[in-house]
């Protein structure tokens, strides 16, 4: 990807959800309704504290697997895939691998 995150913003491929359970069975309503995973894949450096006295870096890793709240943050297309950017404030979780 040759997209590049600034300042304290953060870009993300969400997750589809499962549409059918390891037995067969189809789900229905599989969209989440309420919060979302999805992997980070840019982060911006960070950017300057309400004040503008303190630099606060970002704290989220390349890679790393969140969560979010569905509906968050702005959809864009970038050669035909979906992404989602938000502001790293945005993030309810990090999942453990």
């Amino acid at each position: 990807m040759n997209i590049r995150a600034i300042q304290d913003k953060v870009i993300l491929k969400l997750d589809e959800p499962d549409t059918e359970t390891s037995g067969g069975i189809i789900i229905a309503n599989a969209v989440n309704e309420g919060i979302t995973q999805g992997e980070v894949l840019a982060v911006g450096p960070g950017t300057y504290s309400d004040d503008a006295r303190k630099f606060v870096p970002t704290t989220v890793k390349v890679g790393a697997q969140v969560l979010i709240n569905a509906g968050s943050g702005a959809k864009f297309t970038h050669q035909d895939v979906e992404y989602v950017t938000i502001v790293e404030n945005e993030i309810v979780a990090q999942v453990s691998q």
